[in-house]
Parts: C-alpha cells; structure tokens; sequence
C-alpha cells in the first residue's frame, strides 16, 4: 500500500535536511498530494529570511517536487463527500487537510503525519510521526 507525506511531515523533514528519515517509518511508494505540497509552498512563500526561504524552496525542488502526484475527480468526489459528513457531524476541517485527507481516503493508502487533525476522520489509515 502507498503511503502519502503531509504537509507536517514536509516541513519535519525540510528542518532535518531529507526525507529519508521519516520515509523509513512508513510503506512505500510515497507521494506528496499536490495539495500538502502547495501548502508548503505557501510556508515558503511567506518566510521573511531570504535564505531560510532559499533553503525550504531547494528542499520542495530537491525532495518535494519528484514525490507530487495527481488530484482527480476521484480524490474530488471523495472530498466532496468528507466534507458533507464532516458538515452533518458539526464539524470542518481545514481546506489543505482536507483535499489531503480525501485523496488518501479514495485512494485506500496510508497518510504519513504528525498532525492530529486527522485523528478525527472516519477510515483513515494513519502512520503518525
């Protein structure tokens, strides 16, 4: 079973210099979905040190980019659905973690993470970090 890295793990990873550490945790293949990789990117984005920004812009280059994967209509369905029981449960969840969420679940993989919010989501398989 393929195991997806979220954006909590991205940004462990960027401040330990690789992503091999924390891929020995879980099962491969690994991917990013494209949305934990835009959310990174918007960390980047918003950094005011010109060289730490530098430096977490090489790391998505070096270790990110290679990893993203695709978001479809499947993964859309999926978040479509999440977020109508989430909705019915009186609860939300954030837009990132939620298409990342949706795509892991319409897939059947596992999500790499060092956040709890996704405790709370029904079905989900969970490596935590």
């Amino acid at each position: 079973m393929a195991t997806a890295i979220d954006t909590s793990v991205l940004i462990e990873a960027e401040h330990g210099g690789s992503l091999d550490d924390l891929t020995n945790l879980g099962e491969g293949p690994f991917y990013v979905p494209p949305h934990a990789a835009a959310e990174f990117l918007m960390g980047v984005l918003l950094v005011k040190n010109p060289h730490t920004a530098s430096k977490a812009r090489r790391f998505y280059e070096d270790e990110i980019r290679p990893l993203i994967d695709v978001f479809g209509e499947v993964e859309a369905e999926r978040l479509a659905s999440l977020n109508v029981a989430l909705r019915q449960a009186g609860q939300s969840m954030g837009f990132y973690d939620a298409t990342i969420a949706a795509t892991v679940l319409a897939r059947q993989h596992t999500l790499m993470t060092a956040d709890d919010d996704f405790d709370r989501v029904p079905g989900l398989d969970l490596v935590k970090i």
